[in-house]
């Protein structure tokens, strides 16, 4: 029985799978039947099986996380801020020192959901994108679609752990990871074979240490200078975006799939 699966990057080639007519927007709806996957227009998904009964998880959202609100032809740093204040983040400082944080509260199950199909779907290349915990949780929702309430405690007080030590664990770097790792896919796809090392080293990299440094992205802003006169949608990434998150020591090392975390 097909059902709703999510939103997605759309194949170039892709059609509906009722209809069998071309699908020409850049993301789509994707369905599922347990066993495989197929693309379904908006108006053939709702006429088949109905209004989705709750909001479909976006995957493709997510490359937009990444892109840079800079203009990709400055240089960095070259730019002044106009609207900076230098005083501002000494006062922020200050004013962090002087207030109490109250904990934020547990995610909600939708939160928890999402957080376990962002790892389990769509990170199978990471390394360490399994533990013992969120197997047990997965599992237990691909069977029943919910999950109890001990079970759900759990996995989101490990969501919120991740977040306030901002560990690469934590929902946003996740995020970041996914839709990094689909721009970096674009590129190596779009460059010839022989010319793909720097590219598919720093999937490896992203792969294994679920960030990348300011360098290296920068580093892929120079190669995607060259790589917009082939593919005109690729952006201009945030150098930015794993600035301040915490790569635990055994990330360096680790040699397999599971851990537990």
């Amino acid at each position: 029985m097909w059902e709703y699966s999510r939103v997605d990057h759309l194949t170039p080639q892709a059609v509906c799978f009722f209809c069998n007519r071309p699908l020409r927007a850049l993301k789509g709806i994707v369905i599922s039947d347990g066993a495989q996957e197929a693309y379904a227009g908006p108006n053939c998904a709702k006429r088949m099986l109905g209004a989705p009964e709750e909001r479909l998880l976006d995957v493709a959202r997510l490359a937009l996380l990444v892109v840079s609100e800079e203009d990709p032809d400055v240089e960095p740093g070259t730019r002044e801020d106009l609207h900076s204040d230098p005083q501002s983040g000494s006062r922020r400082s200050s004013l962090a020192s002087t207030t109490a944080v109250e904990r934020p509260s547990l995610p909600a199950l939708d939160r928890v959901i999402q957080y376990l199909r962002l790892r389990y779907e769509f990170m199978q290349e990471f390394h360490l994108h399994k533990s013992t915990l969120l197997t047990e949780a997965y599992e237990a929702y691909r069977r029943t679609g919910q999950l109890d309430e001990a079970t759900r405690k759990r996995v989101a007080g490990m969501i919120r752990n991740a977040g306030e030590q901002k560990t690469v664990f934590s929902e946003a770097n996740i995020k970041h990871c996914i839709g990094l790792n689909h721009w970096l896919h674009e590129a190596v796809q779009q460059t010839q074979p022989e010319r793909r090392d720097f590219l598919e080293a720093m999937v490896a990299k992203l792969h294994r240490r679920w960030t990348l440094t300011p360098g290296q992205l920068n580093g892929i802003n120079s190669w995607g200078i060259g790589l917009r006169k082939r593919l005109h949608t690729f952006p201009h990434l945030d150098a930015h975006i794993f600035d301040g998150v915490h790569v635990p020591d055994f990330m360096s090392s680790a040699s397999n799939g599971q851990n537990t975390r």
